[in-house]
């Protein structure tokens, strides 16, 4: 479950850093919940891939309507 913004930081503000692995991301109600949020400050680095036989993909599977939306938020520290 990913809401879009743009730095990556947990349910509680804490930020979540490129460097660390899936598992660190918080397990809310089953789901991993990352929030996207504007970066605090500009970034760039050379992006490489570790295991280049192993294909990266993304699937939108669903939009979520905009109650479910509220839902998830009231699980954050933020508010839409």
């Amino acid at each position: 479950m990913i809401f879009k913004r743009k730095q990556k930081v947990a349910p509680d503000g804490e930020r979540i850093w490129n460097e660390q692995l899936p598992d660190d991301i918080p397990v809310v109600e089953g789901r991993r919940l990352l929030v996207l949020d504007e970066p605090t400050y500009p970034r760039s680095w050379n992006a490489e891939r570790f295991f280049p036989m192993l294909p990266g993909t993304a699937e939108l599977t669903r939009v979520l309507p905009a109650g479910e939306v509220r839902t998830w938020f009231t699980h954050t520290s933020w508010t839409p």
